[in-house]
């Protein structure tokens, strides 16, 4: 067995194993790494078909007819990646991936790259040929051992006949994070990132069992499994949540009373967690949080605050920064202001931070950071809240009056219609429609929906997958927001194969004929010029002038459309009752976003020039 430990990160592993006295042959071998899983917590595995993973397909048969796990099969290999992301994003565990050797391995690099971005415990098992037929023209055959680099925490190869207990048990450590490092003669457990890592297992023929015996009770053709509204939903359990909200809230506050005022805000970035919004109430503190944070709920909590920065930023003294801010460049601006005092709550590895690579102070006691942030000043947080509301209505009024004279829904808006009615988890693709619920957002005063999204590394791939993980972790109906680009580029994303359980799945996708984000960025002005007009539309922009109900409909789904806030509202609402996969398309205005950003950019700066 050869091991390769991420040099970005502390993880280390014995790479040596004793070859054992007699060879396992493959279906033996396979039901050892199979156990190992099980035994170390893996509750899904998800299963892509080929011949030289047949081992562990059997195996795999075996441990879900036992009850012990359960597997989904995809076809394809890339979009089987992005479902274990969403599956290992919604469950909080190590969620595993097995595909045969060649090509499918590579298959699985975008969903890898975004797990270790975002520091997922994705475990990719894939299978290889025997040592022997490596360099020798084999079919599928090819070196894959080690093919993800720096992006897996550990990297292992089980040679043909050898027990992979060991190297499962290692593996699924450095998922976890949880990495045995040995000290002076004794072995303790290295803090490390959560992350994705590679087992490579090879197989030698025979590949299939000898004895039917194991699977004598599993039916030749399984019926598809129960509509996930006719099974028992796993409802997040607030309690102790709330409990430890509450005790955390008496510490911020003894500890935030003890220091002098200061004009301190909070920042909630991607995954901050439900603390950063604990902590912000507690003191008193205005929260700028992000919608994939999990903390955009709360009496302080703000919707508009990007437009706020450029004014009410010039008096910030402090910032909190809980979590990976990832979307607003006035944010951004905020944290490099050399004379703004910052410090980042990190109380465990991140994958996305290596020390000194940031500005802001590393602080990983709550009571230190309390004491850091103060108490808000006499008026301070009442600024924010009421400015907020002010720009929040003079936005509300600019797109308005944009629908009615277009007679198209605006991005924004669809997504504060879609937040409105929203009663469960939402997935957002990672082009316009996190920005845009970024905006319109209105922060709600209990915790609100879980958000989730790819932002590891902010790229629209595999997100219908990503929501199908999301839905079938969650097991209740999950709502997905994007962009017509992000659908159609996992349109592959839509399959269930027959045999398999059906996420509970509502897609609302903003349809406006290819991708209009380029136009609110640089690019947007490249065109405005005019020589390059042609040169943006076609390659940034992409126009496809496709229906996108039809393609849903050939892979199962029932499809709709709607033109109206009402119209989409009520979908969300019959969702409700709803099972199966939903698409619903609506068409939003594509002209020039860059003209209706650049209104409510004006609408927000006179509005607070009035106040």
């Amino acid at each position: 067995m050869e091991g390769m430990s991420n040099p970005g990160f502390s993880a280390s592993a014995s790479a040596s194993q004793e070859s054992p006295a007699e060879e396992l042959m493959a279906p033996a071998a396979a039901r050892k790494a199979v156990q190992a899983l099980t035994d170390g917590g893996v509750a899904y595995v998800v299963l892509c078909p080929g011949s030289r993973s047949a081992p562990l397909a059997y195996a795999l048969a075996e441990a879900e007819l036992a009850g012990r796990i359960e597997v989904m099969v995809r076809i394809d290999e890339r979009d089987a990646g992005f479902l274990a992301v969403g599956l290992a994003a919604a469950s909080g565990r190590p969620v595993a991936v097995v595909t045969t050797s060649g090509t499918a391995v590579g298959e699985l690099l975008p969903a890898i790259m975004e797990a270790n971005h975002a520091g997922l415990p994705l475990v990719a098992i894939t299978a290889d040929r025997p040592e022997e037929l490596h360099g020798t023209g084999s079919n599928q055959t090819t070196a894959q051992a080690g093919l993800f680099g720096e992006h897996v925490r550990l990297a292992t190869t089980v040679g043909a006949g050898q027990d992979p207990t060991p190297a499962v048990r290692a593996a699924l450590l450095a998922a976890e994070g949880l990495v045995p490092a040995e000290q002076g003669g004794t072995v303790d457990i290295a803090l490390t990132p959560r992350g994705p890592v590679q087992l490579n297992l090879a197989f030698r023929d025979p590949l299939v069992p000898a004895d039917d015996a194991a699977l004598a009770g599993l039916p030749a053709l399984p019926p598809r499994p129960a509509q996930l509204s006719d099974i028992e939903c796993l409802e997040r359990d607030s309690s102790d949540a709330d409990a430890a909200g509450a005790q955390n809230s008496g510490l911020f506050a003894s500890a935030g009373h003890s220091a002098p005022p200061r004009r301190t805000v909070v920042v909630a970035g991607h995954d901050a967690g439900p603390l950063a919004a604990d902590f912000a109430a507690a003191l008193g503190l205005p929260l700028l949080a992000e919608p994939s944070s999990d903390a955009r709920f709360g009496v302080t909590a703000l919707s508009t605050y990007q437009y706020l920065l450029p004014t009410l930023g010039e008096q910030v003294e402090a910032v909190v920064l809980f979590g990976r801010p990832t979307l607003s460049r006035p944010v951004a601006a905020l944290l490099g202001r050399a004379d703004v005092e910052s410090v980042l709550f990190l109380a465990e590895p991140a994958p996305w931070f290596t020390p000194g690579r940031r500005r802001e102070r590393i602080v990983e006691s709550l009571e230190e950071l309390a004491a850091f942030a103060g108490t808000a000043p006499a008026g301070w947080t009442r600024s924010w809240l009421d400015a907020d509301a002010a720009v929040r209505e003079s936005l509300e009024l600019v797109l308005a009056e944009h629908e009615s004279k277009t007679g198209r829904l605006t991005g924004p808006g669809l997504a504060a219609t879609v937040w409105d009615a929203l009663d469960g988890p939402l997935v957002l693709g990672s082009s316009r429609p996190v920005r845009d619920l970024d905006l319109m957002a209105a922060p709600r005063r209990g915790r609100g929906p879980r958000v989730y999204a790819n932002r590891g590394l902010a790229g629209i791939d595999g997100t219908l997958a990503t929501a199908a993980g999301v839905a079938l972790a969650e097991r209740r109906r999950t709502v997905a927001l994007m962009g017509d680009v992000t659908f159609l580029h996992d349109a592959g994303g839509l399959l269930t194969p027959s045999f398999e359980r059906e996420p509970r799945l509502d897609v609302i996708v903003a349809q406006d004929d290819g991708g209009t984000i380029f136009s609110t960025l640089e690019h947007g002005a490249v065109a405005a010029r005019g020589p390059y007009a042609r040169t943006v539309t076609r390659y940034f922009r992409t126009p496809h002038g496709l229906e996108l109900g039809p393609i849903a409909e050939a892979f199962g789904w029932d499809a709709s459309t709607a033109t109206t806030h009402q119209a989409v509202s009520s979908w969300l609402v019959e969702g409700a009752t709803a099972s199966g996969r939903r698409l619903l398309e609506v068409p939003v205005e594509r002209r020039d976003p860059r003209a209706l950003h650049q209104a409510l950019s004006r609408a927000a700066a006179e509005t607070l020039t009035q106040r």
